[in-house]
């Protein structure tokens, strides 16, 4: 309506109106036109329900690069922001810094080979899973695999591993466990310079590595030293609901992708000769039953 309208209908209407009268009825009118509806919601309004997901930078076929990152993790990521019909952001972190990460609220959730473990969760970080699991090794040079796959072949050898991870905590008998870095890579770089013998951490993490390295790395010694480990997705305690509707999504994926999404990223496992590892589900596929064991806890 206008203003004009507006003054046509007050003079029709109520002709006995002042003028001071009408001018109240022209401001009200003005506010109307001038005003208007409320503005729709932006789009930043609408992405302000992104989830910040945690991951690392330095897993081939698990996560690798930090401009358009890839690989089993990143997979995994996508597909929970599908399920959960939320947009997801990826925010690069060092395996150190996974627990921190959630703690500082820097991170919603943290996909990145993080294992399920009881001293997580005293600290106050919850898992939903595992959709991973896989036993530990040692990855070493090349020409140096078979005199190092001896018995007492790891005597007097630099073992490099990751801090914070489970594998620091392992002690293979009569090697030098001293050496120490804050990423995978930051080990690597040190079997490349000669300063470590071997690298010590999960087999998966590892066939990565060697995957694309061209023979220049081998993984040794598979489930000899350390433990099998599930990799869940790490949150905050204290939001069940949020890790319960994160079991459905990982049952879903299970069943839905996980076969496929294996055979395209973590290729060196998949491909292997099946006596050497038999069926490569049955080695690193989790169990319905082992997301009922390890996951939501606090």
């Amino acid at each position: 309506m206008s203003v004009r309208n507006v003054a046509e209908k007050a003079a029709k209407h109520w002709p006995v109106l002042t003028a001071s009268t009408v001018a109240a009825a022209l401001a009200i009118a003005l506010v109307i036109v001038v005003t208007g509806p409320d503005p729709a919601p932006t789009n930043t309004t609408l992405m302000s329900d992104s989830i910040t997901v945690g991951v690392v930078d330095d897993g081939p076929e698990f996560d690798f690069g930090d401009l358009n990152p890839s690989g089993f993790d990143i997979d995994v990521m996508k597909y929970v922001g599908t399920q959960l019909g939320r947009p997801v952001t990826p925010t690069i972190l060092t395996s150190a810094q996974r627990g921190s990460y959630l703690q500082s609220h820097t991170a919603k959730l943290v996909i990145a080979t993080y294992s399920i473990t009881p001293d997580r969760n005293s600290q106050g970080i919850d898992f939903a899973g595992p959709y991973l699991v896989t036993p530990q090794a040692l990855l070493v040079r090349g020409s140096d695999a078979a005199s190092l796959s001896a018995p007492n072949g790891l005597k007097d050898q630099k073992v490099c591993t990751i801090r914070t991870t489970t594998a620091s905590a392992v002690t293979i008998p009569q090697a030098n466990m001293d050496s120490r870095a804050d990423t995978t890579k930051g080990c690597v770089d040190q079997l490349d310079e000669g300063s470590a013998t071997a690298v010590l951490t999960d087999e998966l993490v590892l066939d990565g590595y060697a995957d694309v390295s061209n023979g220049k790395y081998k993984v040794i010694l598979s489930g000899v030293y350390g433990e099998t480990q599930y990799y869940g997705i790490g949150l905050l305690g204290g939001q069940r609901t949020l890790c319960h509707q994160l079991d459905s999504v990982i049952i879903s994926y299970l069943h839905d992708k996980w076969r496929r999404d294996f055979q395209d990223t973590l290729k060196g496992p998949a491909n292997a000769p099946l006596a050497t590892i038999g069926d490569f589900e049955g080695k690193y596929k989790p169990k319905d039953s082992d997301i009922t064991a390890y996951s939501c806890k606090l």
